[in-house]
C-alpha cells in the first residue's frame, strides 16, 4: 500500500510540474532570424495510395525558404496511382521507386537516403515527412530556426476536418492525443525534457544521425526505444508547438503507446548504463494517466480511512485534492470545447475496454481464430573467412542470422569460441560492419569484400542489404563490366578499407 501511495504522489509532483510549465507565458517568437540559411534534405516517404503527395511536394516547392538550401527526395515505396513523368518533370524533385514485392517501410527507405547521402559535405540537416502530411509556405524557414535550438524535433500535428463526422469513440481518442500531445510533451518540452519521437514528420541533423547510423520505425514502440537510444546520446527530441504539420483527420493515428508495452522497455533498460536524460525518459513511460492515478488514489484513501498507518488519511487526501486541482487546471488550459471535455472524460471506458479487448487468454484466442499468430522466424548461413592481424592469416568462419528480419553476425574462431554483435540491424552490411569495428579493437581485420577497398554496395532496398561489386583492376577484365559479388565474399586481391562508413 505504501508502494503505490509513493508511486502516484511521485506523478502527482510530476503532473503539477507540467502544469506549471503549461501555465508559465511562454512568448512565441515573431522574429525567426538566423545567420545563416541551413542547407536541408526533405524526404518525403510515400507508400500505398498517395493521393495527397503531389499537394505536399508543391507545397515544398512554394518554400519562402531560399530553393539553392533545399532539396527534395521523393521515395516511392510500392505506390499506387502516382505518376512518375509528373514528379520528375513538372515539380524538379529526386525520385527514388521501390518495387518489391512488398514495401519496405521507413526504416529501410530512410537508410537509403542516408547512405546516398552520407558523403555529401554541406548537408546540415534532414527534414523526413510522411505524404500524408501539408505544411504551410514557411516550414522549411521555421525548421532553419528551430536547428539553431535543437538537433531533433518534431512539429505539432494539426488534424484538418472533414465532411464525414467521426465516430464517438474516434472522437474520445482523438481528444485524448491532443490533451496529451498539447498538454504533455509541449510541457516537456518547455521544461527541456526528451518526447517520444513520431517518424512520420521529424527533423534530425545530419551529423547526429551519421554517429547513432541507424533507422528503428516500425510500429511505435519501436519509436519509444529509439527516443530512448537518442536520450543516450544526451539528446532531447523536442515538440515544437509553433511548428505545424497538418493532416485530414481521416489519416488520425493514436500514437499513444500502451502501459504494457512502456513497462516492457522501462524494465529492459532499467538495468543497462543510462544517462540522467534516459534516465528521466524512462521513467515518464511508466507515468499513470490522469484517469489511472485517480484510480490508484481510491485504494490508499480506503485503506488509510480504514487502517490508520505511518500514512494519515489526511496526508493522502490533501495530495489526491492536489492531483486533481492540477488536472483540472491543466484541461483548462487546453481550451477545449465542451463537447470535447465530454469526450475526454469517456476516456477511461475506452481504456477500460482495450485492457479487456488485450487480455492475454483471449487475445491469444483471438490470434488464433483470426490466424495472427505469426512464428519466430531466424535463418542463418556459415561462411569461411580468412582473419589477419597483418603477419599471418587465420581460418575462420562467419555465421549470418536472419531473426524476423533483423541481422546479426556471429563470428566463430578456430577453437569454437564465439563472438555475436550486440545489435540487431536492418542490414547485413550494418551487422558486418559492427563486428569488423570490434574486431579492429584486437588488432584484427576480416578479408571480406566488405572491408575491402574494393567493394562497392548495391542500395537496392532489399532488406538484408548484401549485394555489391568489385571495383579491382582483375587481368584480363574489360573496362566498364560490372563484376557481383556479397560481401563475405574475398579473393588474394583483397586490400583493406581503412575507413569503415555509418552507413
Amino acid at each position: 500500500m505504501a508502494l503505490l501511495y509513493i508511486y502516484v504522489t511521485i506523478f502527482s509532483v510530476y503532473f503539477l510540474i507540467l502544469t506549471l510549465a503549461c501555465c508559465y507565458p511562454h512568448r512565441k517568437v515573431r522574429d525567426k532570424y538566423t545567420p545563416k540559411d541551413s542547407n536541408l534534405c526533405v524526404v518525403v516517404y510515400a507508400s500505398g495510395n498517395t493521393d495527397t503527395l503531389e499537394n505536399l511536394i508543391k507545397q515544398l516547392k512554394t518554400q519562402i525558404y531560399p530553393k539553392q538550401n533545399f532539396t527534395i527526395y521523393v521515395i516511392l515505396d510500392k505506390c499506387e496511382n502516382i505518376s512518375e513523368v509528373t514528379l520528375q518533370t513538372e515539380l524538379k524533385v529526386n525520385v527514388i521507386t521501390v518495387n518489391n514485392i512488398e514495401p519496405i517501410g521507413k526504416s529501410q527507405a530512410y537508410s537509403i537516403i542516408a547512405e546516398k547521402l552520407h558523403e555529401v559535405q554541406d548537408l546540415d540537416a534532414y527534414v523526413f515527412l510522411d505524404a500524408n502530411n501539408y505544411v504551410n509556405s514557411d516550414f522549411l524557414a521555421n525548421v532553419n530556426f528551430y536547428l539553431t535550438r535543437y538537433d531533433v524535433f518534431n512539429p505539432s500535428v494539426v488534424y484538418l476536418p472533414q465532411e464525414k463526422e467521426l465516430s464517438f469513440w474516434e472522437n474520445v481518442k482523438a481528444i485524448y492525443a491532443r490533451y496529451i500531445h498539447r498538454f504533455m510533451y509541449i510541457s516537456r518540452t518547455q521544461l527541456g525534457l526528451t518526447n517520444i519521437l513520431n517518424s512520420d514528420s521529424f527533423v534530425i541533423r545530419k551529423s547526429l544521425l551519421n554517429k547513432i547510423a541507424v533507422f528503428d520505425f516500425r510500429n511505435i514502440i519501436s519509436e519509444v526505444e529509439y527516443s530512448v537510444m537518442l536520450a543516450k546520446e544526451g539528446v532531447n527530441v523536442a515538440v515544437i508547438d509553433d511548428l505545424k504539420v497538418y493532416k485530414s483527420i481521416e489519416k488520425f493515428d493514436y500514437r499513444i503507446p500502451s502501459l504494457s508495452k512502456r513497462l516492457s522497455i522501462f524494465w529492459n533498460n532499467l538495468f543497462k548504463p543510462q544517462t540522467n536524460r534516459s534516465r528521466e525518459f524512462l521513467f515518464s513511460l511508466i507515468a499513470p494517466n490522469f484517469w489511472t492515478c485517480i484510480l490508484c488514489y481510491l485504494w490508499p484513501l480506503i485503506h488509510a480511512h480504514n487502517f490508520p498507518s505511518s500514512v494519515s488519511y489526511s496526508t493522502v487526501m490533501f495530495t489526491f485534492a492536489l492531483f486533481l486541482i492540477v488536472v483540472c487546471i491543466s484541461m483548462l488550459k487546453m481550451h477545449f470545447e465542451p463537447k470535447e471535455y465530454i469526450y475526454l472524460f469517456s476516456y477511461p471506458l475506452l481504456s477500460a475496454a482495450r485492457m479487456l479487448y488485450n487480455i492475454p487468454p483471449y487475445r491469444g484466442i483471438r490470434n488464433m481464430i483470426n490466424k495472427t499468430t505469426r512464428e519466430h522466424v531466424v535463418e542463418k548461413m556459415s561462411t569461411p573467412v580468412i582473419v589477419t592481424d597483418g603477419r599471418r592469416d587465420i581460418h575462420a568462419n562467419l555465421e549470418l542470422i536472419s531473426d524476423d528480419g533483423l541481422a546479426r553476425v556471429t563470428f566463430i574462431s578456430p577453437n569454437g569460441k564465439k563472438y555475436t554483435t550486440k545489435n540487431n540491424h536492418l542490414r547485413m552490411i550494418d551487422a558486418v560492419k559492427e563486428l569488423t569495428a570490434k574486431m579492429s579493437d584486437y588488432g584484427m581485420s576480416i578479408k571480406v569484400c566488405q572491408c575491402c577497398k574494393y567493394f562497392q554496395p548495391v542500395v537496392d532496398g532489399s532488406t538484408n542489404m548484401v549485394k555489391g561489386v568489385c571495383n579491382c583492376n582483375l587481368p584480363g577484365r574489360t573496362p566498364g563490366d560490372i563484376i557481383p559479388t556479397l560481401i563475405w565474399n574475398t579473393c588474394p586481391k583483397f586490400e583493406q578499407h581503412n575507413v569503415v562508413n555509418l552507413f
